[in-house]
């Protein structure tokens, strides 16, 4: 019998061999000679402890201490050697003891056995006081030799895991000290470059001042003809001329009383905010304006300056009647050139930078204050206090010649100019991107509003506003927090679950279009085309405007395959139903995608891709008499742009939408407006279409660029008996309608429909129409007779296919950023919140340009 250590004995001896049991208990009817008779007919199955037995109990007590010792060392980690030595020491030490026990020297009969387990007992006792341990001592698994070894391996295993944690921790945190070292360099190198910059624009502003010469004349664009007479430089009294010598000084003398201004200047300026401090100018009644009283507290007092700080501001006159000194630098140099270079009278002096404001210094009369020069502040108007009158009740002068500053180029562009970042990135994208772009040798690193500047700090202004996307500019403040503030809270979910964000912002579009117009909803009202069955909308939210446009023409597909199958009693699902057509438009553009690209019917694009989805068919904008042909009852969709962007940007005339509206209700067909581009209040309402009449309408809209102001986004708009088609799992997107996206979607469309954001943006969107009007004027040999488009979407068609991509270029050397559109366009598409200065900033590049190309 094995026992688990190396020993063998006879089955039936050693512990387990033992019966200790009280056999007379069993037999007390019996006499003792009975008893003795029984045993010796029929004795038991044990024998009685021999010498070998006793032998084996004690090496087995023996190597039970040897093992737990060893076990307690190999816990401690104690090394192989050291363990065997002190384990033999021991086995050397309780042998020794052990030998000193002797066996029992009565024998005992067979049947005795009570003296054999007392005996047995006497034994164990002698034994646990040699080895220490209770007489009552169970092994257990003790001297399972397998188990043994695996509970070894176990606490190897164990204790190599341990070390790898402690290893990885220790790695993990020289990682973490090595990332926080990077990010404080870091830190510090943009503190540093922040500072250069500052500095050097402190000193650039120090020598344009030194170099500046005295303050001219104000011209006063901006004034009111009646003004013009009173303001002869020989009426001045001898009070004037002195407190004009005494702001020219250096001393540092209290500064002068102004003049109150005008009735009319004091109901434009009391709705302006000025500075802490401001109070609103009383009204008074009309009177000559050298004759009226002074009043020191309509402005607070204001130190003297030096003459080194020329143009020196005028005393006494309110911060809000120009524009604030950031707007100023931000902005190109003036206009170059003298007044008989403008076309202007001689007598008058060239305008100073920040249009409209005059840095003479013999004047206490204000201008006019624009509700743009408002804005530029930085002052957030709100429907309840957005002022009843706009700048533009207030005549401005538009030049009467081309500029001609901008005839050179400002900006250098060759290799020696570019900074080692920009070498770098440009090697880094030569070497890993794909290469399906053109792109100009420089770095944009940062941008503010309509600027945006490189990795040389060189200054542009961005009139492409990321291809029509940044609808409210550059680093806009309000856009940077709720993305940092959703992104921090809930960033995607996917479509499985419901996220606060996209109802909203769905509900937000269909409200806006029933209230603006658009999708069969006239302009304020809520009732539908005649040709709509049902009320109300649906959106669905993609992440491009190609995705949206791919899952319009899908929902269009089945809607067709719908309506066959009603008129007909066939099936949807057949494969032989014919009404599956679809109809685009030349010069249009919808995507790059498959079947987006199916309907963009450019050949430079189409070419390298076919073949493309087939049954699609192509037509002529504004071409009345090819619908009926084009547009029959096997055509499923009609995917045009009330405004082509990319194409030129044409747009459709009413009469034409109202034709196309009128074919697609007689075929079935479903007819997509693509509004991509020329929506969401690019041209002055929120959708292109949105001031046509409803029988000009479309079923489904498309949109995504300035939705979320260049966060990833698209969506689709829809009527419900359109929508009423699409079931569970007929359509989906992993990331389209993240909360992220569509919560700075609904602050960027909560702003864009703002009333008063709405009304300055008509506003110089109409000074940039009156500047652009002047071109075809000025440059009929290069430029086609029709200023495109409507809004802040628009196009100058040139007459030499060539010249576009020249003007950009030449436009881009000069810091403005335009776009080309078509064979034969240049297209201007700046953000909606753009400044009156910026557009005029704007256009003298765009004349100084077309006069380089004259020349």
């Amino acid at each position: 019998m094995y026992n688990g250590i190396g020993l063998t004995t006879p089955r039936g001896s050693g512990t387990n061999g033992y019966v200790m049991r009280n056999l007379s208990t069993l037999r007390v009817h019996e006499t003792a000679a009975d008893r003795a008779a029984a045993w010796d007919v029929a004795p038991p199955k044990h024998r009685e402890p021999d010498e070998a037995i006793l032998e084996h109990e004690r090496k087995r007590k023996v190597e039970i201490k040897c093992l737990e010792l060893q076990l307690q060392l190999e816990d401690d980690g104690l090394d192989e050697a050291i363990i065997t030595t002190r384990v033999e020491d021991l086995r050397t030490e309780l042998n020794k003891d052990l030998a000193s026990l002797a066996p029992p020297t009565k024998k005992f009969k067979p049947y005795d056995t009570h003296g054999i387990a007392a005996a047995k007992k006497t034994e164990l006792d002698k034994m646990a006081r040699a080895l220490g341990t209770r007489s009552n001592y169970m092994e257990g698994d003790a001297f399972d030799r397998e188990k043994q070894e695996e509970n070894k391996m176990r606490r190897m295993v164990e204790r190599e895991e341990r070390e790898r944690k402690r290893e990885e921790e220790r790695s993990k945190v020289l990682e973490q000290k090595q990332k926080w070292e990077a990010e404080r360099r870091e830190r510090d190198r943009l503190r540093r470059r922040e500072e250069d910059r500052i500095r050097k624009e402190r000193e650039e502003t120090s020598r344009r001042k030194e170099r500046m010469p005295p303050p001219p004349v104000p011209a006063f664009r901006d004034r009111p003809r009646d003004y013009r007479g009173e303001r002869d430089r020989r009426s001045r009294s001898p009070r004037r001329e002195r407190d004009v010598r005494r702001r020219r000084s250096p001393s540092r003398s209290p500064p002068p009383r102004r003049r109150s201004p005008s009735p009319v200047q004091s109901k434009l300026r009391s709705r302006s905010p000025g500075r802490a401090g401001y109070r609103r100018s009383p009204r008074s009644p009309p009177s000559t304006i050298p004759n009226r009283p002074r009043d020191r507290s309509e402005s607070p007092p204001r130190r003297s300056r030096d003459r080194s700080e020329s143009p020196p501001r005028r005393r006494g006159r309110d911060r809000s009647e120009s524009p604030p000194r950031q707007v100023r630098e931000l902005s190109p140099p003036p206009r170059g050139g003298t007044d008989q270079d403008r076309g202007r009278n001689a007598s008058r002096s060239p305008r100073p930078t920040g249009r409209g404001r005059s840095a003479s210094s013999d004047s206490s009369i204000p201008l006019p204050v624009s509700r743009l020069q408002i804005l530029a502040r930085g002052s957030i108007a709100t429907p309840s206090t957005a002022p009843r009158r706009h700048a533009s009740n207030v005549v401005s002068e538009l030049p009467t010649s081309p500029s001609t500053r901008y005839l050179k180029p400002t900006h250098d562009f060759s290799a020696h100019t570019q900074s080692s970042v920009t070498k770098n990135t440009i090697a880094l994208g030569d070497e890993y991107l794909l290469p399906v772009y053109a792109r100009p040798p420089f770095v944009l690193s940062h941008g503010r509003g309509s600027w945006v500047w490189d990795a040389e700090d060189r200054k542009y202004l961005d009139f492409s506003a990321g291809i029509a996307v940044n609808a409210l500019g550059h680093a806009d403040p309000g856009v940077s927090e709720v993305l940092q503030q959703q992104s921090s809270t809930l960033l995607h979910t996917s479509n499985v679950y419901y996220n606060e964000w996209a109802p909203k912002l769905a509900e937000l579009l269909v409200t806006l279009t029933e209230k603006e117009g658009g999708l069969g909803y006239a302009t304020g009202s809520t009732s539908t085309s005649p040709s709509v069955a049902k009320h109300g909308a649906k959106v669905f939210f993609a992440n491009s405007g190609t995705e949206a446009n791919e899952g319009a023409l899908k929902i269009a597909r089945k809607v067709g395959k719908d309506r066959w199958a009603a008129a007909t009693g066939g099936k949807a699902d057949d494969p032989s139903c014919p009404k599956t057509h679809i109809v685009c438009f030349e010069n249009s553009f919808h995507g790059r995608s498959m079947g987006a690209l199916s309907v963009t019917s450019t050949e430079k694009y189409q070419a390298p891709f076919r073949p493309l989805i087939p049954g699609v068919s192509t037509g002529k904008l504004n071409d009345l008499e090819c619908l009926n042909t084009l547009i029959t009852d096997d055509t499923c969709a009609v995917i045009v742009e009330p405004i082509q962007g990319e194409g030129g940007a044409t747009a459709a005339t009413e009469e034409w939408l109202r034709a196309l509206r009128k074919r697609c209700d007689e075929t079935g067909t479903v007819l997509i407006y693509d509004e991509i581009q020329c929506g969401l209040y690019r041209t002055g309402n929120l959708w292109a279409h949105s001031a046509l009449p409803i029988d000009c309408h479309s079923d489904i809209v498309t949109m995504a660029k300035p939705l979320a102001n260049g966060y990833p986004i698209g969506a689709v708009l829809l009527r419900d008996s359109v929508a009423s088609t699409m079931t569970a799992g007929t359509h989906g997107t992993t990331f389209g309608g993240s909360p992220t996206a569509c919560a700075v979607g609904h602050h960027v469309l909560n702003r864009l429909s703002d009333r008063a954001f709405v009304a300055h943006m008509k506003e110089v969107s109409a000074h940039m129409n009156n500047r652009l009007e002047l071109l075809p004027k000025w440059f009929p040999a290069t430029l086609q007779s029709h200023v495109r488009g409507r809004g802040f979407i628009r196009g100058l068609g040139f007459n030499d296919a060539s010249h576009p991509g020249e003007v950009v270029q030449l436009a881009r050397e000069r810091g403005v950023f335009l776009l080309t559109a078509g064979k034969d366009a240049v297209r201007l598409v700046p953000s909606l919140n753009v400044k009156k200065e910026e557009v005029d900033v704007a256009m003298d590049v765009l004349e100084g340009c077309l006069s380089s190309l004259r020349g």
